[in-house]
């Protein structure tokens, strides 16, 4: 399927299938079949671009197949998915830098100018979420030993948010990656001959660097945020079994007095003694304090 465009020298293809992109290659007369090998991503190669973009609050994820020759031969993409290039905004942004008109190198540094902004906007509703998520868990840990302090089941959607942002995240890593490959291969053909300048690709190249560098960084945080909500959840968990262990240093002497008087054995002198019930008391008090002060003295309870 052909998709009408206004850029000269592109031509905008759709195939929802593998055979109906061997029917578009057929058709035009070239090999539309993505290679996977770097060194073979020259003058005439085709490869595979991930794309990702937000609409209407959700991100869009598709490949789009990029098949750029000579500078006077027409640049061919080919959208699998969703629709992933806008070409009216791309011809704003060609008119506006007065990029020549006969050059198809001129029309695919437009169309992977585009292709990094929405990769912007993609990781800037990331962020968004990461500051959420680091907004609820930072109050969680200020409401840590307070009366206002909440249970681990608390951090529950915040840790599945920050799991559910590593896909996106790893897609948007991996759509730079193709989109600075894509650039490099630009950059060769520009040194090969083109009417487009090469300060021109230096600069798309230099502003994916600096995207990928902000992608990787976020990466790092949601990794951080995430270590963090689990170490939080585990030491909510901890002050739990603090509290086990306390009731336990404070309840196992009298549980043992009971247990031994309740042996109901038939000589039992110290039953009939003068203040036999208060040294009793006291014994308990005294087997009850020093497991406790141990526990204290331990560090368990820091």
């Amino acid at each position: 399927m052909t998709w009408d465009q206004t850029l000269p020298l592109w031509t905008r293809l759709h195939a929802a299938s593998p055979q109906a992109l061997d029917d578009l290659g057929r058709r035009h007369g070239i090999d539309l079949l993505p290679t996977t090998a770097p060194r073979q991503w020259g003058a005439g190669a085709a490869m595979r671009i991930r794309c990702a973009r937000v609409q209407d609050g959700r991100v869009l994820v598709a490949d789009l197949l990029w098949h750029q020759a000579a500078d006077a031969q027409a640049l061919y993409t080919v959208e699998t998915g969703y629709r992933m290039l806008r070409p009216g905004q791309a011809l704003e942004r060609f008119k506006a830098q007065g990029l020549p008109a006969g050059s198809a190198h001129a029309v695919a540094l437009v169309l992977l100018h585009q292709l990094l902004g929405q990769t912007g906007l993609v990781l800037d509703g990331i962020d968004k979420g990461l500051a959420t998520s680091m907004r609820s868990l930072r109050s969680f840990q200020l409401t840590v030993g307070t009366p206002g302090t909440r249970g681990a089941q608390d951090l529950t959607d915040v840790d599945s948010h920050l799991s559910m942002l590593h896909r996106p995240l790893s897609v948007v890593v991996q759509a730079l990656d193709d989109l600075a490959q894509a650039a490099m291969q630009l950059r060769r053909g520009a040194w090969q001959g083109s009417q487009l300048q090469s300060i021109h690709v230096d600069a798309l190249l230099a502003e994916i660097e600096g995207v990928q560098r902000r992608a990787r960084c976020m990466l790092d945080r949601q990794r951080f945020h995430r270590r963090a909500a689990e170490e939080t959840v585990a030491m909510s968990d901890l002050n739990v079994t603090k509290v086990f262990s306390v009731l336990w240093a404070a309840f196992i002497p009298g549980t043992a007095l009971i247990n031994w008087y309740g042996q109901n054995f038939r000589v039992m002198p110290e039953l009939s003694w003068q203040g036999s019930l208060w040294m009793q008391l006291l014994a308990v008090l005294v087997l009850t304090a020093i497991p406790v002060w141990m526990v204290k003295h331990s560090g368990t309870l820091r």
